[in-house]
């Protein structure tokens, strides 16, 4: 037998997952094969075995006690702790908010290896995006990613360019569905992003059937396929005065509820809050509170301020936590223009004219202090 069909033989004989010492005993027992083969050789195993894992299942059914045994004590993430690893999810927001921009860092940093995306870690299994652009052309995202990636090799000379093959683009939605599956199947990713929704979905936005109908199919290649899908969505243009809810979201309920993940991005003052308005798999404190973000306009890629953004009980003018906070500063003299500057860029986002209300009331009630003390003092006499 030629060396080359023992090799083969090898290969096909021995089951995935073998241990290296039992597999050093069968390539002894059948003559010997050089290192350098022996590494091709495991590497061709460890391929086959991760493409089982990764690639359709027709298992849908489970019993209870084989779920129990799956030993799952955390939903596995693909951004930790917003995204998780397999399902739906959106990025939603006002337009000109940077949510393409955004998902685009993301794909990025997720193709060029990084550790880390806004501080937070990342955990892709492939290193692939598929990236659906319906809003942008080729020109425009060649533009667009170009400043990104420079921006990023400008802060890391490591970085490999060639590894910028496995983000692919999409600009044709012509039966997208098809196309998606079509490369799932010989080329497993970790995201695919749809820029945006309402470009794929064409039918009526309000009609809940119709959009769960739509995103189940979605869903359902997600699962068969471990992957994560993100949806770019929009939300209301009048909602920016509103607190950060899901019910801001456009269209139906329906689109909302099938997320498992829902992340918005809202201009606030220089910065941009990113808010979790939905999570299954989230713990609560992480719904209280944004994050403000910081974008680069040379390199278009966007940075962790570090700072928080608070959600306000109540109306702004009433709020506790903005009065004092007004009133420090009205006592060092700053302007309220000024003041409604510093207190949107600490996360309390506030207008001029509520400034001015709260000082107002504030003097409205130092008054009713003064006459209220004249008048038990003159009771007294």
């Amino acid at each position: 037998m030629s060396e080359k069909n023992k090799h083969n033989e090898i290969e096909q004989s021995f089951p995935e997952g073998i241990e290296v010492t039992e597999l050093m005993k069968i390539l002894n027992e059948n003559g010997d094969i050089d290192n350098q083969k022996l590494e091709k050789l495991k590497k061709s195993k460890k391929q086959k075995a991760n493409a089982s894992l990764t690639t359709s299942s027709d298992k849908t059914n489970y019993s209870a006690l084989e779920l129990y045994n799956f030993k799952t004590t955390k939903i596995p993430r693909l951004l930790d702790p917003f995204l998780q690893l397999v399902g739906l999810a959106s990025l939603v927001g006002t337009s000109d908010s940077g949510k393409s921009t955004f998902l685009r860092q993301l794909s990025i940093s997720i193709v060029l290896e990084n550790e880390t995306f806004l501080g937070y870690e990342l955990k892709p299994k492939h290193k692939k995006v598929i990236f659906v652009s319906t809003e942008d052309d080729s020109n425009s995202i060649s533009y667009s990613i170009r400043k990104q990636i420079d921006g990023i090799i400008a802060k890391n000379d490591n970085v490999n360019i060639e590894n910028l093959n496995n983000l692919d683009f999409i600009f044709d939605t012509t039966e997208l569905l098809s196309v998606l599956e079509s490369k799932l199947k010989h080329n497993p990713v970790d995201l695919i992003v749809i820029d945006a929704f309402t470009d794929v979905f064409t039918k009526e936005i309000n009609a809940n059937t119709q959009v769960r109908t739509f995103l189940n199919q979605y869903d359902k290649l997600a699962k068969k396929y471990g992957c994560l899908i993100i949806f770019l969505h929009h939300t209301g243009k009048r909602t920016q005065k509103n607190e950060p809810s899901k019910d801001n979201i456009i269209g139906s309920q329906a689109f909302e509820a099938k997320m498992r993940s829902v992340l918005e991005l809202r201009p606030k003052g220089k910065h941009t809050a990113l808010w979790v308005l939905k999570s299954n798999f989230l713990e609560s404190k992480y719904k209280k509170t944004g994050q403000l973000l910081e974008l680069d306009n040379n390199t278009l890629l966007f940075e962790n301020s570090n700072i928080v953004a608070k959600k306000l009980s109540g109306t702004k003018s009433n709020n506790p936590e903005i009065i004092k906070r007004v009133l420090e500063l009205k006592e060092k003299d700053v302007p309220l223009r000024k003041i409604a500057e510093q207190l949107t860029n600490e996360g309390l986002s506030i207008s001029k004219s509520t400034v001015e209300t709260i000082c107002k009331n504030q003097q409205g009630e130092n008054k009713m202090g003064i006459l209220k003390r004249l008048r038990l003092q003159s009771e007294k006499k």
